[in-house]
């Protein structure tokens, strides 16, 4: 893939000309509108909308949230070196201010402006979906580095949120640029998307995977939550790269072909005659042969979204095809526990909501003995979407023999009310007789779990994932799905010695 050059990083940055870039009022205070030189070398060296990150020469962004108003911060933010103040009021203070209908509007293209406008001196590919959002941005990346391009993947594994709020976005792609990185991919969250997190940031590619029942207590209705989705392709993205047999990948392509230099369409079935075992799959994209160590015959799904992207990007099909064994299994995406010499099959998964749990309950069936059961041990989050609780609790119910029901970070929330609320799903199956269980301590419900599977069973414990704590009642614990798994399945190998 050509390289794309630009200038390095504006650091510093005048105020003025940082203002005109957001189209701001410069508000200069009243000892440098006396002295027009003094408030011309005032310059931005930052920027940031937490106080507590506030390094000297920076700009703080007042942003108004619904919970707190930063301009309440802003003297804290100057007593700990802050330059200059972004603002929709203005303040009394004496520093510059840029002023600003709505802070928050334009805290992306500040934060570019501030960083050299790091989207345009690399590609940056935006991944969006329901699902497989983390699965597709690093089988992206593992397929460019395969191919011979350095690449860096930004997004759940490494940071509290999946998209970093726009400061620090834009100052981890300035890094990545200037550490040679020569691809950047990108998990692009609806809360990102409507939060303007990547607003005056600009695709080489938008990625969509899908869209099902999530975070609707975020954006209320399905309709709200594909609008968010939307947005990546509202022309910020140069190329779409959709999946058209999902009906909002339709929507999308129909959209993305007024606003989007180019329409890229893919589906599931681009990675034809799979063939899936404990070793990963084999399949055929594009009439060439593939094999990929990725578990689950939904990851197929998830490799054709890379190789389509790939494709688009410019690199050649034949190295795509070679480079899908690179493929590397993500953290806590059906992530195995259990080895070649145990008797069962033990799976971590991060799915925590419906269709997700679906398909990965789906895949891991095929991994196990014929005529072994399925246990799923799973729960659902606090303090957030409670109407997909009984849509989970009938997703497992349809894939699953065994279900346990436990506690999957409750936060403020009664634990058992929770599990109440996924066994409202659960239409064929009332007790331990027909297979449900209730246990509301995690690591007693995967010992439960671990203890009464049958030779060639498959245990998938789902819900964290990569997590590696347990947040109920305000209190963080650690708890890592696959560590505490894993010590159960050693006491179960040492009670068959």
């Amino acid at each position: 893939m050509p390289e794309q050059r630009g200038s390095t990083p504006a650091t510093p940055i005048p105020v003025e000309e940082l203002a005109a870039a957001v189209g701001g009022t410069c508000v200069l205070p009243a000892d440098q509108r006396r002295d027009e030189a003094a408030g011309s070398a005032v310059e931005v060296r930052g920027i940031t909308h937490d106080s507590r990150a506030v390094t000297p020469g920076a700009l703080f962004a007042c942003v108004a949230g619904q919970h707190h108003d930063g301009h309440r911060f802003a003297i804290d933010a100057l007593h700990a070196g802050a330059a200059a103040l972004l603002v929709s009021q203005v303040l009394d203070v004496d520093v510059p201010q840029i002023v600003v209908a709505d802070v928050r509007a334009v805290l992306g293209p500040a934060s570019a402006a501030v960083w050299g406008q790091p989207w345009r001196r690399r590609p940056v590919v935006g991944v969006t979906g329901t699902a497989g959002k983390t699965t597709v941005t690093h089988a992206i990346a593992d397929i460019a580095s395969a191919c011979g391009t350095t690449c860096e993947v930004m997004g759940t594994l490494d940071g509290t949120h999946t998209t970093p709020e726009a400061p620090d976005l834009c100052r981890r792609l300035s890094q990545a640029v200037d550490a040679g990185t020569e691809l950047v991919v990108l998990e692009v969250s609806s809360h990102a998307l409507a939060q303007g997190r990547v607003d005056g940031a600009s695709f080489a590619a938008g990625v969509f995977t899908n869209l099902s029942h999530e975070h609707l207590d975020f954006h209320e209705t399905m309709e709200d939550y594909f609008n968010a989705k939307a947005r990546l392709f509202d022309g910020r993205s140069e190329i779409a790269v959709l999946n058209v047999a999902d009906p909002w990948g339709r929507r999308l392509a129909s959209m993305a072909a007024g606003t989007t230099a180019e329409v890229v369409e893919w589906q599931p079935s681009d990675i034809d005659r799979v063939v899936v075992s404990t070793a990963g799959f084999t399949g055929r994209w594009r009439g060439r042969s593939v094999h990929c160590g990725l578990l689950g015959r939904f990851n197929a799904a998830n490799v054709a979204a890379a190789a389509a992207t790939a494709s688009a990007l410019g690199f050649e099909d034949d190295a795509i095809a070679g480079a899908i064994a690179a493929v590397s299994p993500v953290r806590g995406r059906l992530w195995p526990v259990s080895g070649p010499d145990d008797d069962i099959t033990v799976l971590v998964d991060y799915a925590h909501k419906p269709d997700a749990l679906a398909a990965a309950l789906a895949g891991a069936r095929e991994l196990g003995a014929a005529g072994g059961r399925l246990w799923a041990v799973f729960g659902a989050g606090g303090d957030r979407d409670q109407s997909k609780r009984a849509l989970m609790g009938a997703a497992a119910d349809r894939h699953a023999d065994v279900l346990i029901l436990t506690s999957d970070n409750p936060r403020s929330e009664d634990p058992a009310q929770i599990a109440s609320d996924i066994a409202a799903g659960v239409v064929s199956r009332h007790d331990a007789d027909d297979g449900l269980h209730v246990d509301l301590d995690r690591s007693s419900a995967i010992s439960y779990a671990m203890r009464n599977a049958q030779a060639g069973d498959v245990l998938v414990v789902a819900g964290k994932g990569h997590e590696t704590a347990q947040v109920t009642a305000g209190h963080s614990v650690p708890f890592d799905d696959a560590v505490v798994a894993a010590e159960h399945l050693r006491q179960r190998r040492r009670a068959q010695r």
